[in-house]
């Protein structure tokens, strides 16, 4: 009777600061629905045709399938974690890296995801100027509030949405291949790099497909803590990665391998321009689809900046969603966003790393059973930025490796290495014990 009474409220608790009780643990379809829309955004049609266009069809393909199992694997261990605590990503990393020096992870991410709200409200208003001739900023303005709105909601619009975007992109998306097909090449199989295009890497691939979602994959707890049970967390996050984003992502490659698409090294699979000239149906369609689609990256990052600002500062989660969304807005609307890009995907590549401590931490070595009321964990840290000065000391000198694979693996290494150099001996364990 509870838990009907809880599905019957729109604004339920978000518990900012506490587990997810289970009277208000969601379905599996709900929580997939969650993260499965999330990559379904143009975006990943976007990244799958540079990919494509870059290494060809084959190759691409298989870079972009290599990019999503890795995600599966972090996101996908985070989310067991998640949906067995219900906890959010700031108490887990708080189990990590302290009860203070939490802050410093939590608050870097949140903040990335902000901007990532930013730069998305702006890319609204500029697909609707160039795609539809609208007002720019009027569609920025309209965009945002809108967002903002969704998210003030709750888990309960996020999930709403993933069920509207997911198929929205699913239909769209294979209309825009039959037209591509139609008036383009067919032997999409056999596609080959552009005469001059290959300028990106196997592992460069991979690294752009995990760094999309390097940011909110770690925070993802914030979402499958809705989950009943450690499974369900784990299957609500494979729905995604790497199914939903492998077939998103797949989708902008055969457009780019039919050849329709204008400067596919920059525009990639973006298949708006495809639907806008084709009749009023699939206008207003494609219109809605760049609100609905655009709308769910929006949504999941400002609802993460949100629930990560919430447990920092004891604030709600929906006041710190007004907070954080005007600040959002005004930068997309001075369009600033546009410089946002680069730095945001240079600080991505610096977040793989705090994911890989937690799994090794909470989920392997179990750490975080003991000693949870230290303010700081030095070796947390230490072993974060050791593996993000591997990380960017490759995105520099050796960019054709997969950067997010060398920052992984070189966290697993140090954090791993770190803890058994140090365990204390049996006898100073025994002196700390009888002290």
């Amino acid at each position: 009777m509870q838990s009907n009474n809880v599905d019957n409220k729109l604004l339920d608790p978000e518990f900012e600061t506490v587990p997810v009780p289970k009277e208000y643990r969601k379905p599996l379809a709900s929580v997939a629905a969650v993260w499965f829309g999330f990559p379904m955004v143009l975006t990943s049609a976007v990244i799958g045709g540079v990919i494509t266009y870059m290494l060809g069809f084959k190759t691409g393909v298989t870079a972009i399938l290599a990019g999503n199992l890795l995600l599966c694997l972090i996101v996908g261990s985070l989310s067991y974690l998640a949906g067995k605590t219900g906890e959010n990503f700031a108490m887990t990393a708080q189990r990590t890296f302290g009860r203070f020096g939490y802050i410093v992870v939590s608050g870097l991410l949140s903040t990335v995801v902000v901007g990532w709200f930013a730069l998305m409200t702006g890319l609204t208003g500029d697909t609707m100027a160039r795609s539809f001739g609208a007002p720019l900023l009027l569609m920025t303005l309209l965009g945002g509030v809108l967002y903002v709105a969704a998210t003030f909601i709750g888990i309960k619009a996020l999930t709403i949405l993933g069920w509207i975007a997911a198929p929205l992109y699913l239909i769209l998306g294979a209309v825009s291949i039959v037209l591509s097909l139609k008036s383009g090449n067919t032997d999409i199989i056999n596609y080959e790099p552009a005469a001059g295009a290959g300028l990106m890497s196997f592992g460069a691939a991979v690294t752009l497909v995990f760094a999309t979602f390097a940011d909110s994959g770690t925070m993802t707890a914030d979402f499958t803590r809705w989950a009943k049970n450690g499974k369900e967390g784990l299957l609500a996050a494979i729905s995604a990665f790497p199914f939903g984003k492998f077939i998103a992502e797949v989708i902008g490659s055969i457009i780019v391998a039919t050849g329709v698409i204008q400067n596919p090294a920059a525009n990639g699979g973006d298949f708006m321009p495809i639907l806008s000239g084709q009749g009023a149906l699939l206008s207003a369609l494609a219109i809605i689809f760049v609100f609905i689609n655009l709308g769910v990256g929006c949504t999941h990052c400002l609802y993460n900046g949100a629930v990560g600002f919430s447990h920092m500062t004891g604030k709600s989660m929906r006041s710190l969603t007004i907070i954080l969304g005007i600040i959002g807005i005004i930068a997309a609307v001075s369009g600033i966003w546009n410089a946002f890009q680069s730095w945001l995907e240079l600080l991505g590549l610096i977040v793989p790393p705090i994911a890989t401590i937690i799994i090794i931490d909470q989920l392997i070595l179990r750490k975080n059973k003991t000693n949870e009321t230290a303010k700081w964990k030095p070796l947390a840290f230490v072993a974060w930025g050791m593996a993000a000065i591997v990380a960017l000391l490759v995105n520099f000198f050796a960019p054709e490796l997969s950067v997010v694979a060398f920052g992984i693996g070189s966290a697993a290494i140090f954090y791993y290495v770190g803890s058994l150099l140090g365990k204390s001996s049996p006898n100073e364990a025994a002196k700390k014990k009888a002290v």
